[in-house]
């Protein structure tokens, strides 16, 4: 029997030894066994409320691998502390013919009362989860009541511990009982710069700029942004909104919760009622008076859109102009943020125009009607063109290929398994017969079948696409050749569908790049096999098409230029 072991500790407090006794509780029931360990999978200080840990997705990926036939953990919690992400990793290890075993609770897949044991101890583990938030929370809000910091880092501010007088650490240094945030002058002084310009009317995005070119690092080492320093009034995000420059602390003003469908986090503002604020006066580092010059100029902003929405509609845009054809597709090819409608008729790059030259030296801006004439006559003309086709016919076989090999070894599996099932549901029915007669085998038949009924079904489907995946290959080519012929069509009646069109067929991005001669270049990428190279410059007022080269396994390219300075160009 090949072996796995895996260990975890939550927090960054418990030290590297907590592993080795977990290891060494595995290590006694494989020794007794006398099995084969075969890998150890480890996670420090992670959390097992989340699924999202390295060692715990690489034991996964083995499992699924089948690189081992049993993992022992030090007990069930260690797995996870989420009873779902629990109950899940369970059936796909039965799934999978695999056993998982728990060397100090005593939890084993192969016992008949394994789904109790778990939906106990995965019950016992959410509740622990439940009163440890509760308390961390509480201790954080006496911490916060106190003046204390309970928070990540702030602009214009250093953080400093509280010692206690005579208790010591297991390192022997004075023990810290808390952190205090004090300013921090050099930073204090841009905080009231920013402040100023802005009161002065300056636009949040000059003021990135400026800063960037000045080369003032932002709290986290990087680049200013203009949404960093106006963020948003009704959730206090941003700097302008920061009231501890006033020496008013708030803390406990939203809280974060997991969405169960994505697993992304997302803040939620809790009700006034429950914030602790705090006057720490030794921590204002700006006026009242400048403070008030600067929610007076964001209420007369705020005012100005809500009176432009309201004679239009209440969910009108009223910040950015609304999105065209290659928004959200068209990348600098410098830095990599994206090329957005910087004015009513021209593209630019974000960074460039939102943080300034300091963040990107790319400052070319393209006429949007320009960028979707060239690009389209070029996508179409001859990116797609006869050799284009011929590449997408030779991937798609090779896709087609893959997933009949994949799907093969899955139908391999699934009969495997269904041996394995038919089996046990004999077993079951012969001890019935000899009267063997409980609750316990009477469910343990019920669910043998269900996954019986279930295996036959994948099978019959799964034979059924075996058969099918030849006539995948002409479909997929005339669609393909029938997204390309009614694109303009489409973008004419629906800009929306037009650009899903247009990321169905060219992928994620197009890069726009300058060139040596101030020009802007268009790489477009095809999602299928070769290489063409299409260098469009004009001579003479003609285009004329650079070299083509084709270059099997890669993606097709095209490469178009979209703006020279020293053409003329009329853009109407």
């Amino acid at each position: 029997m090949k072996v796995a072991f895996y260990a975890r500790y939550s927090s960054d407090r418990q030290r590297d030894a907590s592993i080795v006794d977990q290891f060494r509780n595995c290590e006694q029931i494989a020794v007794n066994e006398d099995w084969n360990v075969v890998a150890r999978y480890r996670d420090k200080a992670k959390s097992g409320a989340t699924a999202d840990r390295p060692g715990y997705q690489e034991m996964v990926d083995a499992a699924k691998d089948g690189r081992f036939d049993i993992l022992v953990v030090d007990d069930l919690s260690r797995l996870s502390r989420d009873e779902i992400e629990t109950k899940q990793l369970i059936r796909r290890f039965l799934y999978w013919g695999l056993r998982i075993i728990g060397a100090s609770d005593g939890f084993d897949t192969d016992s008949k009362g394994y789904k109790v044991h778990a939906g106990v101890r995965g019950l016992i583990n959410e509740i622990y989860l439940d009163d440890l938030r509760d308390k961390t929370h509480r201790g954080l809000m006496g911490q916060a009541l106190k003046g204390n910091n309970c928070g990540g880092r702030t602009y214009g501010y250093g953080r400093y511990p509280i010692e206690h007088e005579t208790e010591l650490d297991e390192f022997g240094r004075s023990k810290i009982l808390a952190m205090r945030k004090r300013i921090c002058p050099e930073e204090a002084k841009w905080v009231r710069q920013i402040f100023t310009w802005f009161a002065d009317g300056r636009a949040p995005r000059s003021i990135a700029a400026e800063l960037n070119r000045l080369g003032v690092p932002s709290a986290r080492g990087r680049k200013w942004a203009g949404s960093t320093i106006y963020g948003d009034m009704k959730r206090s995000t941003g700097l302008l909104n920061n009231d501890l420059y006033i020496g008013r602390y708030v803390w406990n003003r939203s809280k974060w919760l997991r969405d169960p469908d994505t697993g992304r986090r997302r803040r939620f503002e809790r009700p006034p009622a429950e914030w602790a604020v705090m006057d720490l006066p030794e921590l204002r580092i700006i006026s009242h008076e400048l403070w008030a010059r600067v929610k007076e100029r964001q209420k007369l902003q705020y005012d100005k859109s809500r009176k432009a929405r309201l004679q239009l509609h209440r969910n009108a845009r009223t910040g950015a102009a609304p999105k065209y054809l290659f928004s959200g597709l068209l990348k600098c090819g410098i830095c990599g943020a994206n090329y957005v409608i910087v004015d009513r008729h021209r593209y630019g790059c974000s960074a460039h125009v939102n943080k300034g030259p300091a963040a990107c030296n790319n400052s070319i801006k393209v006429p949007r009607k320009l960028v979707e004439e060239r690009l389209l006559t070029g996508i179409k003309s001859d990116l797609f063109s006869e050799e284009g086709i011929h590449f997408f016919k030779q991937e798609v076989t090779r896709l087609l290929a893959e997933h009949r090999s994949h799907d093969g070894a899955k139908h391999k599996e699934a009969h495997t398994r269904l041996e394995k099932v038919e089996k046990e549901i004999a077993n079951i029915i012969k001890a019935i017969k000899a009267g063997v007669i409980t609750t316990t085998t009477k469910s343990a038949l019920e669910q043998a079948e269900e996954e019986k009924a279930s295996l036959e079904k994948s099978l019959a489907a799964g034979d059924g696409n075996l058969e099918q995946i030849g006539t995948v290959l002409p479909d997929a080519v005339d669609r393909f050749e029938d997204l390309v012929d009614d694109l303009e069509n489409v973008l004419q009646r629906d800009v929306v569908q037009g650009r899903a069109q247009l990321r169905s067929l060219l992928g994620q991005q197009i890069s726009l790049h300058p060139t040596e001669r101030g020009h802007l270049e268009a790489e477009v990428v095809g999602d299928y096999a070769g290489l063409v190279s299409l260098t469009k410059e004009r001579t003479g007022g003609r285009s004329r098409a650079g070299k083509l080269s084709l270059v099997a396994g890669a993606r097709n390219r095209l490469y178009l230029l979209l703006f020279a300075p020293n053409l003329p160009l009329v853009v109407t």
